[in-house]
């Protein structure tokens, strides 16, 4: 048996030049990406809210607040309403730096909050009287709650995903194993029926037909809902979301788990990798029955590289993997001697 595709995700590189037309349609898809936050649902994007109070706990009205995506330095800005509350609503999920200031008082920066996708993040800022030229900057709170949403979910980022050992053929599923409620991810099917090598699990007692597969927020499943269309590269994913009880009701489609995955975005600095995953024979042990080993030659390999076209304002992601599958089928069988199934009479035991 002979597998030999390759893996798409994002903004791709094909496999035959595109010429300029396949360029010239690249570069306005990029820049169309650029501006996704302003254009899609809780699902595939991130809430940062809080509140700016002083010291004694009164609230500070009309106080500015700024925050900028540590990755690309893009800004948000808004101002607090007459009870202290600011909502920065649909942001690409990453590192945001959040400030508050207001006349009378210290400028106050958390530099680094971590808003992930699918979830509200909340910041409470207190200022502290003094000049608005001097910035207390804090670097180390502890790990922020969620007590805006009553969804139960866990959420594994790129460097999860990077430092974790997955299962099948690096297959973004295996994460589900560490999630409370699944059952162990499985293979299921043969290899031609389920080329893509999706796995499945059960969560909370409910039928693998019961979950929702999602790739920023489009549905990834078969009608049949057995497997899903397309595993993308684990290089290629920035964050996994898996909402196990009481999820958005825009999420919907599910009595089991909702997994949603979102894909990589570029930066204002160049990044790149490149990755083998190998399976052969050489290392596999032969099985007790069997005179030989069958020959298995599988490679996974690729890489993509990120970076900047303009800086603080565009940006590009692109990778490419492939899969080379060459196996060898080997079986024991066990035939019965002619008797068993000759009609005579006499030739059954």
């Amino acid at each position: 048996m002979h597998k030999n595709h390759p893996y798409r995700s994002g903004n791709r590189i094909a496999q035959k030049p595109f010429g300029f037309l396949g360029m010239l349609l690249l570069l306005v898809t990029a820049m169309v990406c650029s501006s996704w936050s302003t254009a899609h649902a809780q699902a595939v994007s991130a809430t940062l809210l809080g509140s700016v109070n002083d010291k004694t706990g009164a609230s500070v009205p009309n106080a500015k607040v700024t925050i900028k995506e540590l990755a690309t330095q893009i800004t948000h800005e808004a101002n607090t309403n007459e009870s202290g509350n600011y909502t920065f609503p649909n942001l690409p999920p990453g590192a945001y730096s959040v400030t508050a200031e207001a006349a009378g008082f210290k400028k106050e920066t958390r530099a680094s909050v971590d808003v992930i996708v699918n979830t509200a993040t909340r910041v409470d800022l207190a200022l502290e009287p003094g000049s608005a030229s001097e910035t207390i900057t804090v670097t180390d709170v502890p790990p922020i709650l969620q007590t805006d949403r009553a969804d139960v979910s866990t959420k594994f980022e790129a460097r999860h995903i990077e430092d974790m050992p997955l299962s099948v053929n690096r297959n973004f599923q295996g994460m589900l194993n560490l999630v409370p409620g699944t059952t162990p991810a499985t293979f299921q099917h043969s290899q031609f029926f389920n080329a893509q090598s999706s796995l499945q699990t059960e969560v909370n007692g409910i039928p693998r037909m019961g979950n929702s597969y999602q790739i920023e927020g489009i549905d990834d499943d078969e009608r049949t809902g057995l497997l899903q269309i397309m595993i993308p590269p684990a290089d290629a994913i920035q964050t996994v979301d898996i909402s196990t009880n009481n999820f958005e009701a825009e999420l919907g489609r599910a009595i089991g788990a909702v997994t949603n995955v979102t894909l990589k975005s570029g930066g204002n600095a160049f990044h790149g990798s490149a990755t083998e995953y190998l399976q052969n024979s050489a290392f596999d042990a032969r099985s007790y029955f069997a005179n030989s080993v069958g020959h298995v030659a599988y490679n996974y390999f690729g890489g993509n590289l990120s970076g900047p076209i303009i800086k603080n304002k565009l940006f590009f992601y692109g990778d490419y993997y492939r899969t080379e599958d060459h196996e060898a089928n080997s079986n024991t069988l066990t035939i019965p001697p002619s008797q068993f199934y000759t009609d005579n009479g006499s030739g059954y035991i």
